[in-house]
């Protein structure tokens, strides 16, 4: 099922990026013989306008060819044509794959959503971080970052990584009152375990509803309306992981006591479980999640903005990189087409979020200076214009591309089989 998911996925890709080079082609007057929907050998086919249209036999790729695409061969062809009108053509794939997202995250926005809402308590402050220069202590509510409103730690990890590199603004509740703070710096390359800003964060969404009088939940001194975050040192997101979590514990280690750490009363309060004992006696309230949606006018603006996020994102991930603190983690079509079923199972939002950002993904590699795709033409376009209207020779142009597509090929090859090879080891695509 998921080949099958995959599959029209990247179909769907690809059938908008070759739409735009079509479009493109027409509207600067260059005959297309034929647009084709996968790889030869052909399947189906049909003509209308000049135009052969094709269904080929292999699922990945399809492509545009134009009248004279290395060599003038007439007035409509794409050789034929101003440097400037050639640009547009060859920009044209990347720009709709570029444009299809804002549909596709417009569509996620308006579809009505589980959103996790919690309090996002801050556990502990690294000394010397960026967080304790700003004032940031344990027991804190983070409220906002960014003008960002905050439901859950993921929304604050966003919020901290699209800042890599400069300061942070936050809003946080202690004792109940707001507080605006100053984070001078998202650190890039951080010390081990802090973090870009130096702290540890739990979601608050379990709140004790009841400790039965003289069970061990009472004896560790929880008390109605202590909001859960920590047992055992692990934190605690859903309805019996307090429980399951002390058991296990338990059964690890019966003469260990095991710590609840709590936020009551806006701070933060460290309690323990006797040696020996389950976590009984004890009933929680789980705050549920909320359905959200947006109307058409605001999901294309909040489509705009999490395109801007994705992209900024991107490049941080690269400072990442090259500051030493990220892994560079390549995933061929094999590992695509593994996540997209994965994704697929979680839900129609979720495959409609990762075919934007495919498509985002596709938008940008296809505009990288690489011979054989279109950042590759583009490049010799450009010499063109730099060298004052002289083409390079078409033959050289051509071998520069053959070279390029068997260099692709076989890195995509090498990175496919990597891919199989992490499947079959169970480590993941994405690591771990």
């Amino acid at each position: 099922m998921g080949i099958v998911v995959f599959l029209v996925v990247l179909g769907g890709l690809v059938v908008a990026h070759e739409v735009g080079h079509y479009a493109a082609a027409r509207l600067s007057g260059i005959r297309v013989l034929e647009f084709g929907v996968g790889l030869p050998p052909r399947v189906l086919s049909f003509r209308r306008g000049g135009t052969d249209y094709t269904l080929n036999l292999l699922p990945l790729g399809g492509f545009v060819r134009m009248l004279g695409e290395e060599d003038p061969d007439g007035p409509e062809s794409f050789s034929a044509k101003s440097p400037w009108r050639r640009l547009f053509v060859l920009a044209a794939g990347s720009a709709m794959n570029a444009a299809l997202p804002v549909l596709l995250f417009a569509a996620v926005f308006m579809i009505p959503q589980p959103v996790l809402v919690t309090d996002v308590a801050v556990l502990d402050v690294a000394p010397g971080s960026p967080a304790q220069a700003a004032g940031i202590l344990p027991g804190d509510l983070v409220r906002s970052a960014s003008g960002r409103p905050i439901d859950n730690t993921s929304d604050l990890r966003t919020a901290i990584h699209l800042r890599l590199g400069a300061h942070v603004d936050v809003v946080v509740e202690r004792q109940g009152r707001r507080v605006a703070l100053h984070i001078p710096e998202a650190r890039v390359a951080p010390p081990t375990g802090e973090g870009a800003v130096g702290v540890l964060l739990a979601d608050g969404r379990l709140a004790v509803a009841d400790a039965a009088p003289g069970s061990a939940a009472a004896r560790a001194g929880l008390r109605e309306g202590d909001l859960l975050l920590r047992v055992g040192g692990a934190r605690v997101l859903r309805d019996g992981d307090p429980e399951a979590v002390a058991a296990a514990l338990l059964a690890a280690d019966p003469g260990a006591a095991v710590s609840v750490d709590v936020l009551r009363e806006g701070r933060l309060v460290a309690l323990e479980l006797p040696p020996g004992e389950q976590l009984g006696g004890l009933t929680v309230s789980v705050r549920p999640e909320e359905s959200r949606s947006q109307g058409p006018v605001r999901a294309f603006a909040s489509s705009f903005r999490q395109i801007a996020d994705v992209l900024v994102l991107a490049r941080n991930e690269i400072s990442l990189w090259i500051a030493g603190a990220g892994v560079v983690q390549l995933s061929g079509p094999v590992g695509i087409a593994h996540i997209t079923g994965q994704v697929a199972q979680a839900g129609l939002s979720p495959l409609i979020t990762w075919t934007a950002l495919l498509s985002i993904n596709l938008a940008i590699i296809n505009l990288l200076p690489i011979p054989a795709l279109d950042g590759g033409r583009i490049v010799f376009v450009l010499l063109e214009i730099a060298r004052g209207g002289r083409r390079l020779d078409p033959g050289r142009e051509r071998m520069v591309h053959l070279v390029g597509f068997v260099a692709l090929f076989g890195v995509i090859a090498a990175v496919s089989v990597s891919d199989v090879q992490r499947i079959i080891s169970g480590a993941g695509i994405l690591g771990g």
